[in-house]
Formats: C-alpha cells, structure tokens, sequence
C-alpha cells in the first residue's frame, strides 16, 4: 500500500455519528480523506469509483444491507480492512460478519472508542510495509 493520502469510506445513515466518527477519523492524520455514505447503493458506488484502503461499516441501514456491501468488499483485491460497527452486536451478525469478510466487529455502544487504535495499528503497518517495499 502507497503512502500518501488513505481513503476511509463510512457507511452510516446517522448524520450525526457520521459527523462525529470522520472527525475521529481525520484527526488521526492530516492525509486522511474520510468519505460518508448513507446506503447501500452509494456505499456500492464509492466503492466502484474510488476503492477505499480502510471501510467502517455499519450493517442496517435506513435503505439496503451493510452485509451486501460486506459481500461486494470481500471480492475486492486489494481488499480494504473492514471494520463493522453497529448497534445491532448480535451473535450471529457479529459470526456472519467475520466469515464474509470484516477484519473486526465493534458493538457502536461500548466499542467505538476501539476505532481509533485500530486505525493507527493499521496505518502504522501499512506505512511500515510501504516503506520496506520502496527500499
């Protein structure tokens, strides 16, 4: 992965945790562009025009399925890191969830606080791997 600016999908149909989650998101680092999204079907075009490196996803929206965006990220190479976040932190959504592709699942009620250390953890390696690889 380059480094350079990462691009962070967020498909959350709360305006409000929207807002709250990018502003999270880019105060990690300045070259983070944090893009939000509240459906399926803009979720599935972002995804289409502009690959995102990292997708923080929630998994029932106001209009479509964040599963079925979970399905279209699990075909993609390079595949981003998915990070599921919801309300909704039932078994087995959280089981269907890892076996079709999130790297993890956060319940939005007592994890989100989670998000930003494992955003870093991920940029961190990446930037690491990138540096190796132009060496």
């Amino acid at each position: 992965m380059q480094q350079g600016n990462w691009r962070v999908l967020l498909v959350e149909d709360s305006t409000l945790t929207a807002e709250q989650l990018c502003e999270m998101i880019r105060a990690l680092r300045p070259t983070i562009i944090c893009v939000a999204v509240a459906t399926e079907d803009d979720a599935l075009r972002a995804i289409d025009s502009q690959p995102p490196h990292i997708v923080v996803l929630d998994l029932l929206l106001k209009q479509g399925s964040g599963f079925n965006v979970l399905k279209k990220i699990s075909s993609m190479t390079p595949k981003p890191l998915v990070i599921v976040m919801t309300n909704y932190a039932l078994p087995q959504y959280r089981e269907y969830a890892l076996l079709t592709g999130a790297d993890y699942f956060l319940d939005k009620a007592v994890s989100i606080d989670v998000l930003p250390t494992i955003l870093e953890s991920f940029l961190r390696s990446a930037d690491a791997a990138a540096s190796l690889a132009t060496e």
